[in-house]
Order: C-alpha cells, then sequence, then structure tokens
C-alpha cells in the first residue's frame, strides 16, 4: 500500500478528504506571537477572523518529529509513503522533510519513501494530490506514482489575484506608495509562480477585467486538453471562486472543476479575497479522471 501525504501547502476539500485516505501534515501558523498547528490547534476560519482584524499571519515549517511520527504509523500499517510538499520557494518544509526521510531510511532501508517539491501549493498542489491519490488508490506501483507526480510538477499553471493590493504591501513585494493608489484606482494584481515563487505578472483595473484576463489564459494554456479538471482556489471568498468557476466552465465547457479553500500558510500571503485557478498545461501520460 502506498500513503500520500500532504501539508498545510496544499489545499484540501470536501471531496478530497471523503474520497481518499491520506495524511496531512500541519505547519504552524504565528498569530500574536503564539505558535499553532494548522487546523489542528487553530481553525482555517480563526485564521481568516485575524486577517480580517489587519493581523497579519506568521508561518513556520512542518516539524521533523512530525514527519517522523507520521512515517512511524505509516510503517507500522506496512505502507510506502509519497509526500508532496508545499513548495521549496515558501517554505523550508521540503528541505527539512528530505533531511529527516535521509536519515530515517538509513534506519528503515526498506520502506519507499519519496518527498517531492510542488513547485507551486494551493490549487495547484491539489492537482498533484489528487492525481498521486487516485493513483494510489488504482494500486499503482510506487516508482510510476513518484515518476509521474515529478513530471506534473512541471505542468502545472497558476493565474491568480487578491482582492486588495494591502497584503501584498505587508508581506513586502510592493512599496505601500503604490499600493495605496492602486487601492484608489481599484488596481487587482495578477499572480503566478515560477522558480522564484510568487510574482507579480501585471496590475489590471477592475475585478471583471482580471477575472475576463485570466479564463482567457486559462483557455489559451489548456491547449487541447480540454477535458481535464480545472480546480479553483479561494481565500474566504465563496462567492468570487463560483463566479469564477462559471467563468472557466463557460469558455471550457468539457472540463470538470472542484472548488478549494487556500490553506492558512498560503492565506496568510494572499489575504481575504484571494483566488486562484490552477490546470494542467499538458496531458500527463498517466492521467486519472477524477470522478466527482
Amino acid at each position: 500500500m502506498i500513503r500520500i501525504l500532504i501539508d498545510s501547502g496544499i489545499d484540501q476539500n470536501d471531496y478530497m478528504k471523503k474520497s481518499y485516505e491520506y495524511d496531512f501534515l500541519p505547519l504552524s501558523v504565528i498569530i500574536n506571537e503564539k505558535d499553532y498547528l494548522d487546523q489542528v490547534e487553530i481553525s482555517l476560519e480563526e485564521v481568516h477572523d485575524h486577517m480580517k482584524d489587519e493581523i497579519m499571519p506568521k508561518t513556520s515549517q512542518v516539524s521533523p518529529k512530525t514527519i517522523i511520527d507520521t512515517l512511524d504509523a505509516c510503517r507500522e500499517r506496512g505502507e510506502d509513503v509519497i509526500y508532496i510538499t508545499i513548495y521549496s520557494q515558501f517554505s523550508g518544509t521540503y528541505q527539512v522533510a528530505q533531511s529527516t526521510v535521509e536519515v530515517y531510511k538509513k534506519e528503515y532501508p526498506d520502506m519507499n519513501i519519496a518527498v517531492i517539491d510542488s513547485k507551486g501549493g494551493s490549487g495547484g498542489g491539489a492537482l498533484l494530490a489528487l492525481q498521486a491519490m487516485e493513483m494510489a488508490k488504482r494500486n499503482e506501483d510506487f516508482g510510476t506514482i513518484v515518476a509521474q507526480t515529478i513530471e506534473n510538477t512541471e505542468h502545472v499553471k497558476y493565474h491568480f489575484t487578491l482582492n486588495n493590493l494591502k497584503w501584498l504591501v505587508k508581506g513586502g513585494r510592493l512599496p505601500k506608495v503604490a499600493g495605496a493608489a492602486g487601492d484608489v484606482l481599484n488596481i487587482k494584481p495578477y499572480l503566478s509562480v515560477n522558480e522564484t515563487g510568487i510574482y507579480l505578472k501585471k496590475l489590471v483595473r477592475g475585478q471583471d477585467r482580471i477575472y475576463k484576463r485570466m479564463i482567457k489564459d486559462v483557455q489559451k494554456g489548456v491547449d487541447g486538453f480540454q477535458d481535464q479538471l480545472v480546480t479553483i482556489s479561494h481565500v474566504g471568498d465563496i462567492e468570487s471562486a463560483r463566479k469564477l468557476e462559471s467563468m472557466v466552465k463557460e469558455a471550457l465547457p468539457d472540463v470538470t472543476t472542484q472548488i478549494f479553500d487556500i490553506g492558512a500558510v498560503l492565506a496568510a500571503h494572499l489575504g481575504i479575497g484571494g483566488a486562484g485557478v490552477f490546470y494542467f498545461d499538458k496531458k500527463p501520460q498517466n492521467y486519472m479522471y477524477i470522478e466527482d
């Protein structure tokens, strides 16, 4: 048996929780100098409440003990492990996991363990996780799942925006003057992910315009792979997520969609109202069609 592990950088929804057996490794969320284990000691809604009070949460990586305890439980069940982590540009979790697993495998060399950098996370990470979970559910072998997941990380595309520029300013990604002017002019940031992390593609005036631009790019980006699952993630703004979902389905009638809540770790960087669309730019060799 193969167990898929994810952490706070990978979005979840009810479908994932009900359809698959997997383990969740929480990062810590730090609010007012106090540490909370994400979704264990603090809920996503509580994190959102603090953010609405203008408190910007900080985060820290998964602890080695959490990783070891999870590996021990999997080993006792006779399971091999594939851990899909938050992007190494967002957190030191991938490096910690790699180091921890390297030591662990010296003691338990017969256990297959792979740590895979999602090279993104959020709804894109959810696409990777769903594919890996479905492959494991269908009893694909360990090597196939690992190789396909690594390949998949190179082909997930990220398009997202924020409700305002405040959190980019708070996070130091935008000067205060530019942020203030942008909010007055109703300017929205168009963001994506590359080898350096989150980057600003451009600024677009008005929510409708930026959504139309995102959908145009998604429509172009999926190329010939138009019957895939597209994920939409949001930070406390289900209405925006549903609007994006409707626009995706109108532009690409053959796709299926799922909506996810962006986890606390990435929500802390994006702010309330952030929303994004995620998809593959080519069909994976071992693509799993997800039944919803």
